[in-house]
């Protein structure tokens, strides 16, 4: 079973477009399971009905239909403008992700998991983890790739002030990345952690104390 497995579990965050993907990509090149909260988002859009349903009631055909599907850019301008409408999405989808990612981690059958959260600290989520990992990088960095995404400036700054500050979350992970150089200075950081996540993982006994009751047993 896969939940026999002893797993450590990793929470990854960061600030938008400072390179939780090409994190994500790099753990999973060295053998984690990966889970993108980002990609379940988007999989309980296009495919979740009630959720569209209720999403279409609120703001009307304008972000989608039932046979065309939803708008998610056009989405993403209501929300990132409305801070109201942002917290009823949260609260429609949140759940919904929870119990997807958490099924996630009760599957993976590796001994090393982890789950990209964007909204990890801001949720108060870093108690599920045995460790967080901040991926930060400087603004105007973020902004050149949001720009590069095609973001204008306006959008860019709304998208990076719905979010805690870099800082603070980096203030309150215990492992932090610097996202703002190379992909390769970027995999020397995450070897550096995955050596000592594998070194940590062969001392611990087996009667070392539980965490969360989805780790395993």
């Amino acid at each position: 079973m896969a939940n026999s497995i002893k797993k450590k579990i990793v929470g990854l965050t960061g600030g938008i477009a400072c390179g939780k993907s090409s994190a994500i990509a790099i753990f999973e090149d060295l053998g984690w399971a990966t889970i993108s909260t980002d990609e379940l988002v988007s999989k309980i859009l296009e495919s979740n009905l009630s959720v569209q349903k209720k999403i279409i009631e609120k703001w009307g055909k304008e972000v989608g239909s039932k046979s065309s599907g939803l708008k998610k850019a056009r989405i993403a301008e209501i929300i990132f403008s409305n801070e109201g409408d942002k917290k009823w999405l949260e609260e429609l989808i949140h759940p919904l992700v929870r119990n997807a990612w958490m099924h996630e981690v009760e599957q993976a059958k590796t001994e090393k998991v982890i789950v990209e959260i964007p909204l990890l600290f801001e949720k108060n989520l870093q108690e599920l983890f045995d460790f967080t990992i901040c991926i930060g990088c400087s603004r105007e960095i973020q902004m050149k790739r949001l720009h590069d995404r095609g973001l204008t400036k306006a959008q860019s700054n709304a998208r990076i002030r719905s979010q805690l500050s870099i800082c603070n979350k980096m203030q309150q992970s215990d492992i932090v990345l610097l996202g703002e150089n190379s992909i390769l200075f970027l995999k020397q950081q995450i070897c550096i952690f995955d050596a000592s996540i594998n070194a940590n993982h062969r001392s611990i006994t087996t009667n070392a104390p539980k965490k969360k009751n989805y780790r395993g047993s």
